[in-house]
């Protein structure tokens, strides 16, 4: 019975460990993501429509 237990204690801290490394590891993939993301320039906003070309569409 206590070996079956000592098993079973091994196996959670396994898995304990297998998952604290996996968020580790993604931790760090996103850091490199986020560090080597393309910076894009800002959007320009369009240009507003002028009086003469309201003038030329409303014919």
């Amino acid at each position: 019975m206590l070996k079956r237990l000592a098993l079973v204690g091994a196996a959670v801290a396994g898995v304990v460990f297998l998952r604290k490394k996996a968020k580790q590891q993604q931790a760090e993939q996103d850091l490199w993501t986020q560090a080597t993301d393309d910076v894009q320039a800002p959007v320009a906003p369009a240009p507003r429509p002028t009086a003469t070309d309201e003038a030329s569409t409303s014919s």
